[in-house]
């Protein structure tokens, strides 16, 4: 793009490419930002140009002339001066900016020092390329540094359930041997309840038999004790039935 076209996608006020260009009724566009502020220091609202007075106190964006301006921008046309118009091919090592060959020659660049682009883009992507190559071996590290760090929490979590179900094997045995324990400790005691009450129901047999055999004895003795006295006396002395009892006595009292 030659430098009548970047001057005609100016800003007549302050040089710079439009970035909101307002359309004037006079025709004439201005950045919106340029207008306001000209307009409020004039304190009137006319034309930076033509100082003809707009009716508008908001004029319209012209969308137009905002859309070549974008297009010029993006497609990388921005190496013309935006202030001379002329090719940006100097470098200025003061202000760290490119500029043209008016640049170098104005007031605002006295005393500094150019180089052409052509001699300063080498050492500054050298010097750039260093920086991406140590961002590069950074972010390599880093990554490195991450999965290495997911190893461990793999590992970790791994051990912990490698861990988890050792314990729970180990109470899983320890329960078993309890139940085992509880279920032959429980078979101990109902065998010894049961030798326990055999022999008690052995004993009450006996004692049973005992008593029966008392209470034969104690009926006999109170009929005997309703005969008369001679009788009584000769049925005792001849069968010895007092001893006999007294015996019988002596056993279940024994």
């Amino acid at each position: 793009m030659d430098s009548k076209s970047v001057e005609e996608l100016s800003c007549p006020v302050c040089c710079e490419i439009f970035k909101t260009p307002v359309f004037l009724s006079c025709s004439h566009s201005i950045c919106k930002e340029c207008l306001q502020q000209f307009w409020k220091t004039k304190k009137t609202q006319e034309c930076p140009v033509c100082r003809r007075r707009s009716s508008n106190d908001h004029p319209p964006v012209n969308l137009v002339l905002k859309n070549l301006c974008d297009s010029f921008i993006k497609e990388g046309n921005l190496q013309i001066c935006s202030l001379h118009s002329e090719k940006l091919k100097l470098f200025c090592l003061e202000d760290k900016q490119p500029g043209c060959l008016v640049c170098r020659d104005s007031e605002k660049h006295t005393n500094h020092t150019f180089r052409p682009i052509s001699e300063v883009v080498p050492s500054y992507k050298e010097e750039f390329n260093t920086a991406l190559t140590s961002l590069q071996d950074k972010l390599k590290h880093g990554e490195e540094m991450k999965e290495e760090c997911d190893k461990t929490i793999k590992h970790i979590k791994s051990q912990a359930e490698h861990t988890e179900r050792q314990i729970k094997e180990e109470f899983e045995k320890l329960h078993q041997f309890l139940r085992d324990e509880e279920e032959a400790t429980i078979t101990a005691l109902r065998e010894e309840e049961e030798q326990k009450k055999q022999r008690m129901k052995e004993k009450l047999e006996e004692m049973n038999t005992h008593i029966s055999a008392l209470s034969h004895t104690i009926r006999d003795m109170e009929e005997m004790m309703k005969d008369n006295d001679v009788s009584f006396l000769k049925v005792t002395n001849q069968s010895g039935f007092i001893l006999c009892a007294e015996n019988n006595l002596y056993r279940e009292t024994h």
